[in-house]
């Protein structure tokens, strides 16, 4: 219907220009620049279009491309896939007067059911590249926040404090602040409660800004994949930006980390977290076995195994880093010559648009494998598979699913031979299942184990 409307109101003026003799067409006079935030944590990837022209998607907390356009009136769509419906559902739009060499930057927020979408305009800005200072704005997308009214945001060298009078603003959410320029170099944002710089709600690492920059600084709220209940984001944004971003975690929020022994030929292990063998984190790690989860020191953590009791021989002398907050995982993968452990962050984020199903591979006795997801009590003869040739060791992609029920197969790439299935689930959308596949004593036989998520 949209479409058809625009098409219309072309031709109408087309015909009223061919009467009148003079065009009443709008000229451009210009270029602006355009992009769009998804700020909807329950959201999948969101596409972002200039009338039905599709100018990028964005996941939750990222930015779509740069795109220039003429400065003239256009209507901007969200639109979003839903698993199961065959068409793309538009769940916003907006209708924006364009001016030339300006920014724009729409953020999408709320909820699917229920979004809003912000309009952000900056004049454009082109650096020499010789430029020493950064450009930064300063917004704030953290639903989470919105009991406590406004927040001061601080943005400061390493080691300066919060101080009453030294805010760079105080923002309401959706609000954003004019533009500042700072020079080159390393920064810390701090987030505190409006007019109380004591009660911080967010604290950055140390972030290196570029020169020649500009940025938009934004709080976001975290999710299932962080223990951070804020996430800030500094993303390029200037006229030469392709749309990348720094994750600015919460220093108070350390990572974490569960062990699994995916090792088959690996026994039963002990772990340890320093080379003298004398401080155990795991103990008695037996095959498939996940432990708790342990907080992390940012930086580098020795992670030690030990058949289980023995100090000797060390079969996997390594370390783990996790970013600050991340909710990550370790697995213990390998034959017995070849002992290695493999890090993944699981995602464990609910959206409202489908059911997840992510699968790790930590097989060895198949090199290749296919992964089937077919509805309950349908075989897989003819069927392309859902995710085909998946080495071991390695976390397949999410593989999103609408409300129902489905049998899972698992077969040696390029044979339909079930290695493991059918292996029955029922999900709802928002639901996110997260599995592992081992080898078995019969190397002809895998199996498919769900781990909690914890969430």
């Amino acid at each position: 219907m949209k479409r058809t409307a625009v098409l219309l109101t072309l031709a109408s003026a087309i015909f009223l220009s061919a009467c009148g003799g003079e065009s009443s067409l709008p000229e451009a006079t210009g270029k602006a620049s355009i992009r769009a935030i998804n700020g909807v944590k329950t959201a999948s990837d969101v596409g972002f279009l200039i009338e039905e022209r599709t100018l990028g998607t964005a996941g939750y907390r990222q930015i779509t491309t740069l795109s220039r356009f003429d400065d003239l009136s256009y209507n901007f769509n969200f639109d979003v896939f839903y698993a199961g419906e065959p068409e793309l559902i538009r769940v916003a739009s907006v209708f924006q007067d364009i001016v030339k060499d300006t920014d724009y930057v729409f953020v999408l927020t709320g909820t699917l059911a229920d979004p809003s979408v912000l309009i952000w305009e900056t004049p454009a800005r082109e650096f020499t590249g010789a430029e020493t200072v950064f450009e930064a704005r300063f917004s704030h997308t953290a639903d989470s926040l919105t009991s406590l009214g406004s927040v001061d945001y601080y943005f400061a060298e390493p080691g300066v404090l919060p101080a009453a009078g030294n805010a760079v603003g105080t923002l309401a959410f959706g609000e954003v602040l004019t533009s500042v320029d700072f020079e080159a170099g390393e920064y810390v944002l701090t987030i505190t409660e409006a007019g109380m710089p004591g009660e911080v709600l967010f604290e950055s690492g140390t972030i290196l800004f570029a020169p020649a920059t500009q940025y938009i600084v934004s709080s976001f709220d975290g999710d299932a994949n962080t223990f951070a209940p804020i996430v800030a984001r500094a993303i390029t944004s200037g006229v030469d930006s392709i749309g990348g971003s720094i994750t600015m975690s919460d220093v108070n929020y350390p990572p974490t980390v569960e062990f699994v022994n995916g090792s088959l030929a690996i026994n039963t292990v002990d772990i340890y977290e320093d080379a003298l063998l004398t401080s155990q984190i795991v103990a008695g790690h037996a095959y498939k076995d996940m432990s708790a989860a342990f907080e992390l020191a940012l930086g580098d953590n020795p992670v030690l195994y030990t058949p289980t009791t023995l100090l000797s021989p060390v079969l996997i002398d390594d370390v783990v880093s996790f970013f600050g907050g991340l909710r990550g995982r370790v697995v213990a993968f390998g034959p017995a010559d070849d002992f290695k452990i493999r890090p993944y962050v699981p995602d464990r984020r609910s959206v409202e648009t489908q059911a997840k199903l992510q699968l790790y591979n930590a097989n060895i006795n198949f090199e290749l494998i296919n992964i089937y997801v077919v509805d309950t009590g349908t075989t897989i003869e003819g069927k392309a598979a859902t995710r085909p040739a998946v080495p071991g060791g390695v976390v397949l992609s999410v593989i999103g699913l609408p409300a129902g029920s489905f049998d899972i197969y698992i077969t040696e790439f390029g044979s339909t031979d079930t290695l493991a299935g059918p292996i029955p689930i029922d999900v709802e959308l928002g639901d996110v299942l997260g599995g592992m596949i081992f080898d078995t004593a019969d190397p002809a036989i895998l199996e498919l184990n769900f781990l909690p998520n914890n969430p």
